[in-house]
């Protein structure tokens, strides 16, 4: 796991660095249209009000509250404009999350009509655990007024791309309803004006709607919100909780506020 968690952070990092070396090539390919390299970050929330806060409790079987919640990101994007005001984003998002749930499980139940609840009585004490997205996605981007001479350019965004999910796998990704995946599809939205402070320098500030697959594409209707969303047989031997898989979300939204600072080559 942690391995993993290395490689695919270093495959990140190869990334971001490639992207940095790949800005000069394509000021010289682009025979003098316009390359932007932006770098910033923001703040991101869940759309999605179950998944954000969510309790269960139902007496002798279990307690279980959990909240699920973004922070801060960190984008990094390059665009190309081949033509006025039409153009091509490549970005990279590392969005930030965090994690929290409380569990007393009592006991689970049985199809004994005899003993009808196997108690188990554990206490688990309250924690707190980390998570993140990263994503790449390629977007086509449209600037409103693309005139030089304009500080102020409204533009529009949309575009798809894959994210990676991190986390620990038995304290958050078995436990929540996003399910164990490691890797999905996404579409992303943007709405956003650019500031020109200078020709070369400029303020980007947007807001994102993301929506991320995890499973399959569409919607999956959770008729349970009780403890048989929980594997009862693990948890009863190994001590620990694990969705079942028809209690996972296909997909979660959110939105967010990203603002950049970028540099035209």
């Amino acid at each position: 796991m942690v391995q993993e968690q290395k490689r695919i952070s270093t495959n990140f990092v190869i990334l971001l660095f490639s992207l940095f070396l790949a800005a000069p090539s394509f000021t010289l390919a682009a025979a003098k249209r316009p390359v932007i390299l932006g770098l910033g970050g923001g703040y991101s929330f869940i759309l999605d009000t179950n998944l954000s806060s969510y309790e269960v409790y139902y007496p002798k079987l279990i307690y279980f509250s959990e909240k699920l919640s973004l922070k801060q990101n960190l984008n990094l994007n390059l665009q190309y404009f081949p033509w006025r005001g039409f153009g091509f984003q490549l970005e990279f998002d590392q969005q930030e999350g965090s994690y929290s749930s409380d569990l007393k499980w009592y006991g689970y139940p049985t199809d004994d009509p005899f003993n009808p609840i196997v108690e188990i009585n554990h206490l688990e004490e309250p924690y707190r655990e980390n998570w993140s997205v990263s994503s790449i996605v390629f977007s086509v981007i449209y600037v409103l007024n693309f005139e030089s001479q304009v500080k102020l350019r409204p533009y529009i965004s949309a575009g798809v791309g894959f994210h990676f999910l991190s986390g620990d796998q038995e304290r958050f990704k078995d436990r929540t309803r996003l399910g164990p995946d490691k890797s999905g599809h996404l579409v992303k939205l943007g709405l956003g004006i650019k500031y020109r402070i200078t020709p070369k320098i400029g303020i980007n500030f947007r807001g994102i709607g993301m929506t991320i697959w995890r499973k399959e594409y569409g919607f999956r209707n959770i008729l349970d919100f009780g403890p048989k969303q929980f594997y009862y047989e693990t948890y009863a031997l190994a001590g620990r909780i694990i969705r079942q898989e028809d209690y996972l979300v296909n997909s979660f939204s959110y939105l967010g506020i990203v603002v950049s600072l970028e540099y035209t080559f």
